[in-house]
């Protein structure tokens, strides 16, 4: 597997890297700058050490001098973590919230042999939930109820 993969895989691919012109990662090829996480680092390290405005060194290393004072509030806050991206996409259920999980839960309880199509329908016609056969799909195979 590339580096660039796993960059991809866990988030990390910098995907403004063609931006990013700050001579280190020109011309060393320790710097990479489709790191994500070390171009914020070397970033903020720059504008510490630098006599460089920070509209200059954020620009140089691909990023608005608005995201640049972002990054370095959470820097401060969190330390290095705050460098890795946050996951993109939906933070929790929305459809199948706590409570549609207890019923199907509790109806697998009764039901072992249910299929997702049935407690699919049942949450439409006992709860008025429109969900995808999917959806339910999805969560019991994350919770070790599969069909």
């Amino acid at each position: 597997m590339t580096k660039k993969n796993i960059l991809l895989e866990n988030g990390t691919f910098n995907k403004n890297s063609n931006k990013v012109t700050d001579r280190r990662f020109l011309e060393n090829e320790f710097y990479d700058p489709q790191d994500l996480v070390q171009v914020k680092y070397e970033m903020l390290k720059t504008a510490r050490e630098s006599e460089r405005s920070i509209s200059e060194v954020a620009e140089s290393f691909g990023f608005s001098r608005a995201a640049f004072y972002k990054i370095k509030t959470s820097f401060e806050k969190e330390g290095v973590t705050a460098l890795i991206p946050d996951k993109s996409g939906p933070k929790a259920a929305r459809k199948l919230t706590t409570e549609y999980q207890r019923f199907i839960d509790s109806y697998l309880i009764s039901n072992p042999d249910a299929s997702s199509g049935c407690i699919t329908a049942l949450l439409k016609n006992e709860r008025g939930l429109e969900i995808s056969k999917r959806t339910v799909e999805r969560y019991r195979r994350c919770n070790g109820r599969n069909d």
